[in-house]
């Protein structure tokens, strides 16, 4: 039970003034004492003074002045209290035993003066003269805030960053530069930091936002130091906008989905093209080809000749189609390669057999040019087959006169060996200033002799497409007027 004149003293005191039992529990609580650490009356009686004001910290501390005040007066010192909502201040601590007619102790009285802001001011005074000018010269924002995180320090950019100049930024906690939803965990947060303080380096891939006087949110990069002084530990805050580089991650972001979606409508487009087109062009072709067979019934000279360039037509447009989708899948990554052994000789004499009708027709003499002993490598034998029936087919389709010889050989290339497919034809040859043209999409050159052939501009660009596939490079020599000799070269492995 508190005296009347004692409580009638508490009550009057402005500053935080209570007392506690022996057992160090709130027996009496002062308005001033409700003003200072935000609990009331009723929150506060009854609760061990070191669990509700003393953080863990200065916990050893506080034990130690009850145990000295025991023997003898304890003289005002300064301490670290909490308070309700978490923050931390300092106070001006007076602690009083207070002991009965019989000498045994009755408890004690409290009287805490909050001197945050002489404590702040001196802090800022002392880094000011060490720091000030220094600061200023760094290309950032920097705030320096003392160990209950209230600022100290900020230099010009952090300034013209938030809107607040020095004078007003002092003593503020740190939490009025960032968003009202992140003040309670950041409280937490800079608490542990200084009790386990480490260097954070900017961009630690944290999301974190600063706020500017005005209330305008903007998103930064802070990089965290430890600052050791005669003084005491601070902490460093840098502080960088990154509202420019966060817009153009979104724009890069939103060019990301625009194109995925894109390449989602372009495979679907392939899908669909695949059947759509190629489905009613077969079906022109097949029966195109059975009216030329006569099957229905006999034809006149006029009409043979109107069937063949319908499928002529038709085979070109097919062509074209199938040329158009290879590489269209080759260039979104949909083709798959499958490795395994392939016997090179097999794949030419096929190639040769495929070519024979066309070149028969041109009067061409065609040949397969193979070793004795067989030549087996590991690659993707559709793959190869395509090349080399482009290749073949270029070689007959521009060669009026002559032979198209088709050739495989292995050679040392450094250390490695390479297995060299090779399509010769006695053609008219391609003009060096033409040359440059071959593997380029849609360009054709401009024949030795000027012939026009149709062609869809994309056969070796497919060609040269289908090599990389499977690790290969297409290389070619032409001389105006003699032939040319196109070469699709495939590291086969490392000399035995």
């Amino acid at each position: 039970m508190v005296p009347p004149v004692l409580q009638t003293f508490i009550e009057a005191s402005t500053d935080a003034l209570f007392a506690t039992g022996p057992d160090g529990h709130v027996t009496a609580w002062s308005h001033g004492a409700q003003l200072t650490y935000g609990y009331l009356t009723d929150e506060a009686v009854g609760h061990a003074v070191s669990s509700l004001l003393v953080p863990p910290a200065a916990r050893t501390e506080a034990h130690a002045a009850f145990e000295r005040v025991r023997t003898g007066p304890l003289p005002s010192h300064e301490a670290l209290r909490v308070r309700k909502d978490g923050i931390r201040i300092y106070v001006n601590a007076t602690l009083q035993a207070v002991h009965g007619a019989d000498g045994r102790l009755q408890g004690h009285l409290h009287r805490d003066t909050d001197i945050t802001h002489l404590k702040v001011s001196q802090d800022a005074t002392h880094l000011g003269h060490h720091y000030g000018r220094l600061l200023d010269s760094t290309p950032d924002a920097i705030v320096i805030v003392n160990d209950i995180g209230r600022i100290v320090l900020a230099n010009a950019h952090a300034e013209a960053l938030f809107g607040w100049n020095e004078a007003e930024l002092i003593g503020q906690p740190i939490e009025v530069l960032m968003p009202q939803r992140f003040h309670a965990r950041h409280v937490h947060h800079r608490t542990g930091y200084f009790e386990h303080s480490r260097t954070r380096p900017m961009g630690a891939g944290l999301d974190l936002f600063g706020r500017r006087r005005d209330g305008n949110e903007f998103p930064v990069e802070i990089s965290l130091s430890p600052l050791d002084t005669d003084k005491g530990r601070f902490g460093m805050s840098a502080i960088r906008d990154i509202s420019e580089r966060k817009r153009f991650e979104q724009a890069l972001h939103d060019k990301n989905v625009e194109l995925q979606r894109a390449s989602q409508a372009k495979d679907r487009f392939l899908a669909s093209m695949s059947h759509e087109l190629r489905t009613p062009l077969n079906a022109i072709i097949g029966f195109t080809s059975l009216l030329l067979m006569r099957l229905p019934g006999p034809l006149t000279a006029d009409q043979e000749k109107q069937l063949e360039a319908v499928r002529t037509s038709g085979k070109h447009l097919l062509a074209l189609i199938n040329d158009l989708l290879d590489v269209a899948r080759i260039e979104t990554g949909h083709v798959a390669v499958h490795i395994e052994p392939v016997d090179s000789h097999a794949v030419v004499t096929d190639v040769v057999t495929a070519l024979q009708p066309a070149a028969q027709a041109k009067g061409l003499a065609i040949q397969a040019d193979l070793p004795a002993s067989p030549v087996t490598l590991r690659t993707d034998r559709r793959a190869l087959h395509q090349i080399l029936l482009n290749l073949g087919n270029n070689a007959v389709k521009y060669t009026p006169t002559g032979s198209v010889r088709l050739g495989v050989h292995q050679h040392a290339e450094g250390a490695r060996v390479c297995t060299r497919f090779t399509v010769t034809d006695t053609g008219p040859g391609i003009a060096e200033a033409e040359q440059h043209k071959l593997f380029k999409a849609f360009s054709q050159v401009e024949r030795a002799d000027r012939t026009q052939i149709e062609g869809t501009g994309l056969g070796l660009y497919l060609c040269q497409q289908l090599a990389q596939l499977i690790g290969g490079r297409i290389d070619m020599h032409s001389v105006e007027g003699e032939g040319s000799t196109f070469a699709l070269v495939i590291d086969t492995g490392a000399m035995p």
